[in-house]
């Protein structure tokens, strides 16, 4: 189980690696109970608190694991002496592209190394990993870097440190060794588990993934909420579609829609759905607190959206693409959101007349000229007065409907033809 190494013998002496001999009850606990625990960071942090008082002399565990993640591909879960919780540190794509990555002991491990242990207290001991130099100012005596390999053969490097004045005895690394197995299945299933929630997450909300992750998945099944509703549309989009590269058509739905869904999310909403260059999102009266909260986190997303479009057309102008504007429509009632299509091939979709209503409103911000538009049931609970513009017919809708806009001028600058 030694590291295969070029190093001379006396070098090797710092490096070689435990065998998996003993068993204990941390073992135990690992495979009997550690899968019962919420997250990964929870099992890292309660197995080094346990093998610390079964007498290894832990200063410092890390988990290192990829993950299925739009924008962080590995998170590392560091546990350090007399901590409570781990810290977990993101690491984006072009971190685990970086020169330290390809360097470091981690990246040895997921190409296949059955592991690298480096005695520091050791003059002989090479030091031949940028890391080490850092874990050295740590007081660091000894490290190991083992594999935790899946079921789909996958592989990710756990790592030990410690501060004793010897380093790790035979025996410790006995017991760490035959840990292992247990440790990567019991990462595992946590792993999984939280890659599903990110894929849900990533692709129906923040909100709505953990309700099918817990068995929401049958046809039919829904659920009714009653919310704030933001309809929202681009304007240009189709003659800009028709003339630009498509490079350049997705980098402009990508500017507003990274602009707009950060705004809902920090105001407490939820993008539902993505319609072309169209986004549906709701404020849920419940979980806001009231009617008149849902209606007010609604208008500041789209007050912090509308400002960081402004600055963002500013840079765009600035290397001659075309800018960004769209118009926004507010409802205030009840949607009702679950699995709608062939039994084996779902879609979780929202669906009601107040989302129907809104999308009406917002083809108004044409007609009109505005780029945003309220109804008047959203109107009667904001707590800032609005503009009302009168009635409009609504295709679709019996009874011509009040809208509202806000009190400052906010008209469309292209014309209504433009889109």
């Amino acid at each position: 189980m030694n590291e295969i190494s070029p190093l001379a013998p006396a070098a090797q002496a710092s490096t070689a690696l435990p065998a998996a001999l003993c068993n204990c009850t941390v073992l135990t606990w690992l495979q009997l109970e550690a899968n019962r625990l919420p997250d990964v960071g929870t099992v890292v942090c309660e197995l080094s608190c346990r093998l610390a008082a079964a007498g290894v002399p832990l200063h410092r565990t890390s988990v290192v694991l990829r993950t299925l993640h739009p924008t962080i591909a590995a998170a590392i879960y560091i546990w350090r002496a007399g901590a409570v919780e781990v810290e977990t540190v993101p690491r984006t794509n072009s971190m685990v592209r970086s020169e330290a990555y390809n360097r470091s002991p981690i990246k040895r491990i997921a190409d296949g190394d059955p592991g690298i242990r480096r005695r520091l207290a050791d003059p002989a001991c090479p030091r031949d990993f940028p890391v080490l130099d850092d874990l050295d100012k740590e007081g660091v005596t000894d490290y190991l870097a083992l594999p935790m390999t899946f079921s789909d053969g996958a592989r990710y490097a756990v790592s030990w440190a410690t501060t004793a004045a010897d380093g790790f005895t035979d025996a410790h690394l006995e017991r760490i060794a035959a840990l292992m197995p247990a440790l990567a299945h019991v990462i595992e299933i946590l792993s999984v588990r939280r890659i599903a929630q990110n894929v849900l997450e990533t692709y129906v909300g923040r909100q709505t993934g953990p309700p099918i992750l817990s068995g929401m998945i049958t046809r039919g099944s829904r659920e009714s909420i009653d919310a704030a509703i933001w309809y929202s549309d681009l304007r240009g989009f189709t003659a800009l579609a028709d003339r630009l590269p498509t490079e350049q058509v997705i980098e402009f739905l990508n500017d507003h829609f990274e602009v707009a869904v950060g705004a809902i999310e920090r105001h407490g909403g939820e993008v539902l759905k993505f319609m072309g260059d169209s986004l549906l999102a709701i404020f849920p009266i419940k979980a806001l607190g009231s009617e008149a909260e849902a209606a007010a986190a609604a208008i500041a997303a789209y007050r912090e959206a509308t400002s960081a479009t402004h600055a963002i057309n500013g840079q765009r102008r600035a290397r001659g693409a075309p800018p960004i504007q769209f118009g926004g429509a507010f409802h205030l009632g009840e949607v009702s959101y679950g699995n709608i299509g062939a039994p084996d091939r779902l879609d979780f979709t929202v669906i009601g007349p107040a989302v129907n209503h809104a999308a009406r409103i917002e083809s108004q911000c044409r007609v009109i000229e505005r780029q945003m538009l309220a109804s008047a049931s959203f109107a009667a609970v904001l707590p800032q007065a609005l503009e009302s513009l009168g009635f409009h017919a609504l295709r679709g809708i019996r009874e011509p409907q009040e809208l509202f806009a806000l009190p400052n001028g906010d008209r469309l600058s292209v014309p209504a033809t433009a889109a």
